[in-house]
Formats: structure tokens, sequence, C-alpha cells
């Protein structure tokens, strides 16, 4: 929306300004300066808040693959470092941690291929609290690869760390390219 200066707006500002002051009957008498000065003062007053101009809020998403097959401790957060997307720059591929810019609606996605013979059971955290899990137990299929994938929409406020560490704490191991974590800032 987009609100401009309007004569109407004016006229009833000064019959509004008139009547407070008791001069409802006399009328008011502006100079031209007088005019423009209340003018410019309205313009600012309507076009300058936040109703009417709302600061568009800067766009967050990310998208992070790990760029080689890794085995992660219990306890260790995954490091997604090849990154495909990171808006907003809210991701660090250094610690594999996304800290939100505001307080919003999260959606974040992860997704885990595990070696054959072996299991990966991604959670995802949120100030060290498990928010999602997701299990790839690959024990009992050797020979082949198994997808685990989840996602969770998340209330969050400002400053809180969001990261992908395994939920039973196990050791992972797990293939890369194929595993990768992202999200978004929904409006």
């Amino acid at each position: 929306m987009k609100c401009t200066y309007r004569k109407e707006l004016l006229l009833l500002l000064v019959s509004i300004y008139a009547a407070v002051n008791g001069d409802y009957d006399k009328g008011i008498t502006l100079t031209k300066g007088q005019c423009q000065t209340f003018e410019k003062s309205v313009n600012k007053k309507v076009d300058g808040s936040s109703c009417c101009n709302p600061k568009p809020k800067t766009p967050v998403a990310f998208h992070a693959e790990l760029s080689s097959d890794r085995t992660y401790k219990a306890g260790s957060p995954w490091v997604f470092d090849k990154v495909v997307t990171n808006v907003g720059n809210a991701y660090n591929p250094a610690t594999g941690k996304f800290t939100t810019p505001s307080k919003g609606i999260y959606l974040f996605n992860w997704y885990t291929l595990a070696y054959p013979g072996k299991k990966a059971h991604a959670g995802l955290y949120v100030n060290g609290k498990i928010k999602g899990r997701q299990a790839t137990n690959n024990i009992g299929n050797a020979g082949k690869h198994i997808t685990s994938d989840s996602s969770i929409v998340l209330a969050l406020e400002k400053g809180d760390l969001v990261y992908i560490m395994d939920a039973h704490g196990i050791t992972s191991e797990v293939k890369g390219r194929w595993t990768a974590f992202g999200g978004v800032q929904q409006n």
C-alpha cells in the first residue's frame, strides 16, 4: 500500500485544528507559507510511517551439502561445507550452524544418505534441544544406500542457533553430496 497526500486530509486536519481551538465558526486562514509547512509536516507523518511504507523484509534462505563423505562422532554438529544458497548469510559453513536473523516462522529440511551397512540418525537442534529427527538405519541392507529426509516448521526467536547432529548419540557415517541441510524464513 502506498500512502499519498490528499487535500481532503489537509482540510480535515485544519478543520479539527480549528474546532479544538474554538475557531470552528470563524474558520481558519493560513498563508501560503503556512499551508506549505503544514503540508510538509502532514506528508512527513503520513508517508514516513511504517504502516504506509513498511520496510521490505530481507529474505533469508540457505541450502548446504557435504562436499565429501564424512564420519561424525556423537555430539558433533554436522558441518555442511558446500554452500549452494545463502541468502542473508545466516548459515555459517565453518560451524554448520544457522543463526536466525529475526523472530519468525522458519521451515527447515535435511537429507541423509548412509553408507551401506551403517546408520546415521540426523536430528535438528535449536539451542542444544532436539526439535526433529530421522532414522537412516542401513545395518540390515548391506550393499545398498538408504536415504532419509525430514522437514519441520518452527517459530524461532532472533539469535537462535539451528544445526544438525546425530539424534541418538552414535557415530554417523554419511555420504557427501547426498547429505544436505536447508531452510527459509517464511513471510
